[in-house]
């Protein structure tokens, strides 16, 4: 789930990037480590889940291989082994594409510090469905 998850999180990431950037007029440089953080870690957490470097883990509660977690949990159908390797590194690389587009968008629209409830909203109703089934597959 996270390659379908991931894109509209770092939308939201941007958005809120620009608003947190535009309300408290942060350096340009504290915005550019930010980004680079941010994409670097959904980044490196997507390609660290595909290479089952790691597990999806809440402690306590579920302790999933991770290239489970990146395309099914039980929800798409889709399997490491059905999906085509060469796609992976294309998903990886619109990365920073998602999070200037959602920048952007929340430049162009002036968006305000109003609006970050409903981008944080949004990207817990982005992580509820991928919670609950791996609470279910859990048990």
């Amino acid at each position: 789930m996270s390659f379908w998850v991931d894109p509209p999180a770092l939308l939201f990431f941007g958005a809120i990037t620009f608003i947190v950037h535009e309300r408290f007029h942060t350096a340009r440089a504290l915005v550019y480590a930010f980004s680079g953080g941010t994409i670097a870690s959904f980044a490196f957490g997507g390609l660290g889940l595909y290479m089952d470097w790691f597990r999806w883990t809440i402690p306590g509660i579920v302790d999933l291989k991770g290239s489970y977690v990146i395309f099914d949990q039980g929800l798409t159908g889709i399997t490491k082994a059905a999906f085509p390797v060469w796609i992976v590194p294309v998903f990886l690389w619109f990365y920073p594409f998602w999070f200037v587009l959602g920048y952007e968008l929340a430049k162009k629209h002036r968006l305000q510090t109003k609006a970050i409830p409903f981008f944080a909203a949004g990207l817990i109703l982005l992580a509820v469905p991928s919670v609950v089934e791996s609470v279910m597959l859990a048990h």
